[in-house]
């Protein structure tokens, strides 16, 4: 049976949603479901959330969306014109659902700060930029951080793009060229993290790993020929006991 399409109720995410390509179809995206899916199980009223890389604050749409009630939100991304827009997001929200603010930081910036600790921390497209798979060095450092920025019981909920094995050259060319043109001046160039790194660095960072689901990374990725063309979403919890 098809699923019911998901519908973006404009009160949570008119002000989030351009004309541009990368927001087409957005309400039909395999990501959004997951997301819309995934949240609900892990928001509580009043809890405090960072958002890693959140670009336009479409996260706090997210999370006001799946039902989050009493929201402390804290955006941090290195882009302060969409900073701007960010601003503009949280301001548009339900109140009573999520408030907050938008820093225009990167991650190292912001944890130079020591900044309090968070009952949920989000990512979504936005792990390839707080952490550079280049920068080997940095991995666990920045992972560990991470981690440690989480409350007890705490959870992160981190999802991000990929290629999966068994991509042909042609289709990977394909994928790159279907993404250069939705984000255009958005895009960021970056490498990104295979699933499977991910979850070995926050393992190894002392989290544990709730749930993984990996989907279609765009609408109609089998028709157009990408279907490994990837979204791979992972939740982590800090330990209750530790200190």
């Amino acid at each position: 049976m098809a699923h019911e399409r998901l519908l973006l109720a404009p009160e949570f995410y008119a002000a989030a949603l351009d004309d541009s390509p990368y927001f087409q179809f957005y309400d039909r995206s395999p990501v959004t479901r997951v997301l819309r899916d995934v949240l609900p199980r892990y928001l509580r009223r009043g809890a405090a959330v960072l958002d890693l890389g959140s670009g336009n604050a479409i996260g706090a749409c997210h999370l006001a969306a799946s039902g989050g009630q009493g929201l402390t939100y804290q955006g941090i991304d290195p882009d302060a014109a969409v900073c701007e827009w960010a601003r503009k997001v949280l301001a548009s929200l339900p109140r009573e659902r999520v408030r907050g603010h938008v820093l225009p930081q990167t991650l190292e910036q912001y944890l130079a700060a020591a900044p309090p600790p968070v009952d949920l921390i989000l990512s979504s497209w936005a792990f390839r930029c707080c952490v550079d798979v280049r920068r080997t060095e940095t991995h666990e450092r920045l992972t560990s951080a991470i981690a440690n920025l989480l409350s007890p019981g705490g959870v992160l909920v981190v999802g991000d793009g990929f290629i999966a094995p068994g991509a042909t050259d042609e289709e990977v060319e394909r994928i790159r060229g279907y993404h250069s043109r939705l984000v255009g001046e958005r895009g960021t160039g970056h490498p990104v993290f295979p699933p499977d790194q991910i979850e070995a660095l926050f393992t190894r960072a002392g989290l544990s790993q709730v749930e993984r689901h990996d989907v279609l990374a765009v609408p109609l990725a089998r028709f157009l020929g990408m279907p490994h063309d990837r979204y791979g979403l992972q939740v982590f919890r800090r330990g209750a006991g530790r200190g």
